[in-house]
């Protein structure tokens, strides 16, 4: 049996993330993206269950936030630890930063009534806006070929990804607003492109990822065309979008680990 040699490792250190990441990349995504709609509904004077749930959706989805973030990094001073300088050329302090802002703001936003929830609404969804796509920054800035090499579509493609969830979760709770529509129905065109575009380049190439592709795209773009006979469609591709989301973290992190693994010096 041959001795392993310095040729054998890999150039890179495949990322130790455990499922705690890739489930905080969907959960804060979504939370953030619903903090916007939540003020965006707000400010056009939509529907007011509307604006509350999508409140609710982006304070739960913020306390969700912290735990998975802690468990990941192993103990809670390691967090505080982030806090305590800000670094706006570090993607990883910028999103300690956010996270912390978004979770008082979009609490605030529940729990305070007049201008200042108006207030924290908007800081909300400043924040909120922040907190769905800054995880592609933050992955797309490291060395790992298959993450560097997206680097300028990854933020974008998370944040159309949470988008969708925020919009799934809404029209799961009962919403049929058409504006809710349109914004699904724009971020599975978004995702089917994203796809194709990865197919052609052959950078999808396992299970995981065409499959959370096909679900985030291709999948709820056609049931969403449906849907304009057919409002149950709706929620069938709102089902599809949220699998799809979650799938399409876990792929990305994977894919960075096996792109690290086969990196040779």
């Amino acid at each position: 049996m041959s001795e392993e040699t310095y040729y054998d490792l890999p150039l890179l250190k495949p990322p130790v993330w455990t499922w705690e990441v890739p489930t905080y990349f969907f959960v804060g995504g979504a939370a953030g993206a619903s903090a916007v709609i939540a003020a965006a509904a707000r400010f056009t004077g939509a529907d007011p269950k509307l604006v509350r749930h999508a409140k609710w959706i982006a304070a739960g989805g913020a306390a969700l936030s912290g735990p998975l973030l802690v468990a990941d990094l192993g103990r809670p001073e390691r967090f505080l630890n982030m806090l305590r300088v800000f670094k706006p050329q570090s993607p990883m302090s910028v999103g300690a930063w956010t996270l912390a802002v978004f979770g008082g703001a979009s609490t605030g936003a529940v729990l305070l009534r007049g201008r200042l929830g108006d207030l924290a609404a908007v800081v909300s969804a400043m924040s909120g806006l922040v907190m769905s796509t800054y995880t592609g920054v933050l992955i797309g800035a490291t060395a790992i070929p298959v993450w560097a090499e997206h680097k300028n579509v990854l933020p974008i493609h998370f944040g159309a990804s949470a988008v969708a969830s925020a919009v799934a979760i809404l029209e799961l709770l009962g919403h049929d607003e058409p504006a809710l529509n349109a914004l699904g129905f724009a971020a599975a065109a978004f995702e089917l492109w994203t796809g194709v575009k990865l197919e052609r380049k052959g950078d999808v190439t396992d299970i995981t990822t065409r499959t959370g592709g096909l679900f985030s795209g291709p999948l709820p773009f056609v049931l969403r065309l449906l849907s304009l006979k057919s409002k149950r469609m709706r929620r069938v591709a709102a089902g599809s979008a949220l699998l799809g989301s979650l799938l399409t973290r876990l792929a990305w992190v994977e894919a960075g680990k096996a792109s690290a693994r086969a990196s040779r010096p």
